[in-house]
């Protein structure tokens, strides 16, 4: 995999971030907000971000001090830091938003917006607990210097006996008044394969597409963002059919999925038994589409190992069971804008 763009890890900005809730409202800047022209976001499946305190709504058993995997202070620290690094590696400066995926809580994710590069940045925490039953949740970071959350909501995906991960909604006011929609996905996974799965994650598809042909049936012109760990290739059903997305940036549609276009032989954001792929994925409507620059996995060789049988893999924080202090069995994506 080629390395990604060079990262410089001076962030600007102060304070420790706000958090938003269901209700709440963002405080508006101290400044006017600034444009997207060379922002970039990334998004990043952060592979267990618990806490070390026991919640007894969550099943985060084995992220305790005294569990099998010795889940200590200094461990969370660590890990931390480690992801506070891939996030800055991701491009030059702070970026305009950070998707999360796998994260306990609010309280893990203001963690982390304090932690290492990322403290220097005025992000807000946006965040709403979901009924996974592992207790992991998604969430958004905004640069609140560029961006304020108007609002934001919890997509609820009903599956039949079973729970899964809310979609996260956000409106922002970006670029003055205009709009961006945000949608942070993690979708279901392919646990009991592929084809038994999918009906899962091809309903919460249909969570975002409705609410997507909301937004352009009120404004054809509508900024839409989507990204997420979908579970799915961005050539699967659950994207080209549930969400309606294509791989050509030259096809007559409403929503574009940026990871199948220009890929290279061996690129992606997660590797399964040496095989890599786009788990991780960017999809946008046109308007985004025309202000997009690139969209790939940061394959920084320092968030790489070498499998003895796989080759260069994701250095992840447990691996069978033995601690290896790394980062995320994914690899961040980011998104480039013009």
């Amino acid at each position: 995999m080629r390395t990604a763009w060079p990262a410089l890890a001076l962030l600007l900005g102060c304070g420790a971030p706000p958090s938003i809730g269901p209700g709440a409202e963002a405080a508006a800047p101290a400044t006017p907000l600034g444009d997207m022209q060379g922002a970039h976001v990334v998004f990043y499946n952060v592979e267990n971000l618990f806490d070390t305190h026991d919640d007894p709504a969550t099943n985060d058993a084995d992220f305790l001090p005294g569990s099998e995997q010795q889940w200590t202070d200094e461990r969370y620290r660590h890990k931390l830091e480690q992801l506070s690094k891939a996030i800055a590696w991701a491009g030059e400066g702070a970026p305009l938003l950070i998707g999360l995926a796998e994260v306990e809580n609010a309280a893990v994710v203001k963690d982390l917006a304090r932690t290492g590069a990322l403290a220097d940045a005025p992000y807000t925490v946006v965040h709403h607990d979901s009924p996974d039953e592992r207790g992991i949740d998604v969430a958004l970071l905004v640069d609140r210097d560029r961006a304020r959350v108007r609002s934001e909501e919890a997509l609820t995906v009903d599956l039949p006996g079973d729970a899964t991960r809310d979609v996260l909604y956000a409106a922002l006011d970006v670029d003055g008044p205009q709009d961006l929609h945000v949608f942070v996905a993690h979708w279901p996974s392919r646990r009991e394969g592929q084809r038994e799965s999918e009906p899962k994650r091809m309903a919460a598809a249909r969570v975002i597409r409705d609410r997507v042909d909301a937004l352009l049936e009120k404004d054809p012109a509508a900024q839409i963002l989507i990204m997420g760990d979908l579970n799915d290739h961005p050539t699967d059903r659950s994207v080209q059919e549930g969400l309606g997305a294509v791989c050509d940036p030259a096809a007559d549609a409403d929503l574009y999925a940026l990871m199948c276009m220009d890929r290279l032989p061996g690129e992606g954001s997660h590797q399964f038994n040496g095989e890599w792929a786009y788990l991780d994925q960017f999809i946008v409507s046109k308007a985004l589409l025309d202000r997009t620059l690139a969209a790939r996995a940061v394959a920084d060789q320092r968030l790489l190992f070498r499998h003895p049988k796989f080759g260069p893999s994701p250095d992840k924080t447990y691996s069978g069971g033995r601690y290896k202090g790394g980062f995320s069995d994914h690899l961040p994506v980011v998104l480039r804008l013009k």
